[in-house]
């Protein structure tokens, strides 16, 4: 059943990806795998807006892990870029070695490896925070660096207001504060939830942080799927979930609200599927088409998707077929 579901999805040009729109990014990425390490250092250096500067942090520091022993060797250059880079991809390193399972499934050696290697990452991350007293970024990183090393809260909650102080409405910055808050690190689904919303009523129309309400939906079902046993079980729960009259109203508005922005932000595809899978399983099947028809086929394997559907790629095809997108 699982090759016949690749093909169908395959056949349909659906596919896990990143679905980024970043040109300058897209046509430089080859050589700065390659090892161009100025190239990349450019682009970081030159982004126009805030956003394609995380986009472009978050890409090279987690393509580019490679070049960490060669950033790392510049780091005397006290360069803020670089040593930003060099800090990030060392963080993102590290999370490769725990892996994305839970923590009671990773293992105490495995943790070591991974507190030995994460721990080296603050210092390059505090030097170019303080050589570019404005940049969010790097307290942005440091937001992981403290779910990484198991620091207090309070030490993360000092990373965020450090955050909020050169940019409060940071979109990266917003998405990580949220997983500092959900239940499976620092808080709780109430502390969660408050924030999404509070997020979400604050945001202007258009914003992209509009897309934290459904991703906070998204963090809740995880934990509701724990002890499904059947395929039909988890999509009973997810399908219970997302249409709860209070979860798809609320949705519902937010999606409402995001819409109005021009498409232009540099992650927009992903929160499209992020909102138009949410719509779908709570049975706003209207919004649902209208939010995915520019999504794109390339989905994320953090995505709604990939956790509501025994094979997500063939889970969204259906869902398109079924709104009439295919």
């Amino acid at each position: 059943m699982e090759k016949i579901a690749d093909r169908q999805a395959q056949k349909a040009g659906i596919a896990f990806g990143e679905s980024w729109s970043d040109p300058d990014l897209a046509a430089a990425l080859p050589a700065v795998r390659a090892g161009d390490i100025d190239k990349g250092l450019e682009l970081l250096r030159t982004a126009p807006t805030p956003d394609l500067r995380s986009l472009r942090l978050d890409t090279f520091a987690g393509e580019c892990t490679h070049l960490l022993e060669a950033l790392e060797l510049r780091k005397g250059d006290d360069d803020p870029a670089l040593l930003l880079w060099a800090g990030a991809a060392r963080v993102q390193a590290a999370w490769k070695i725990r892996t994305a399972a839970r923590a009671r499934d990773v293992g105490a050696e495995r943790f070591r490896r991974f507190h030995a290697f994460l721990e080296p990452a603050a210092e390059p991350l505090l030097r170019a925070a303080g050589l570019d007293d404005e940049d969010p970024d790097p307290w942005n990183i440091l937001q992981w660096y403290c779910m990484g090393m198991g620091i207090r809260r309070e030490d993360s909650d000092k990373m965020w207001l450090q955050l909020c102080a050169r940019d409060s409405w940071h979109w990266a910055g917003r998405v990580t504060r949220l997983q500092v808050l959900c239940e499976k690190w620092y808080g709780s689904h109430e502390e969660m939830f408050a924030f999404a919303r509070e997020t979400a009523a604050l945001a202007s129309p258009g914003d992209p942080c509009l897309t934290l309400l459904p991703q906070a939906h998204r963090e809740y079902v995880l934990l509701l799927l724990d002890g499904a046993e059947t395929v039909g079980d988890i999509g009973r729960r997810v399908r219970a979930h997302f249409s709860a009259p209070g979860v798809a109203a609320e949705l519902a508005e937010a999606a409402d609200r995001w819409e109005k922005g021009d498409g232009s932000h540099p992650e927009h595809r992903a929160q499209a599927h992020e909102f138009g899978a949410a719509l779908y399983y709570a049975g706003e099947r209207e919004r649902a088409a209208r939010v995915l028809a520019p999504a794109g086929r390339l989905v994320s394997r953090v995505s709604l998707w990939s956790y509501a559907e025994n094979w997500p790629l063939e889970g969204l095809r259906r869902a398109l077929r079924d709104l009439g997108l295919l």
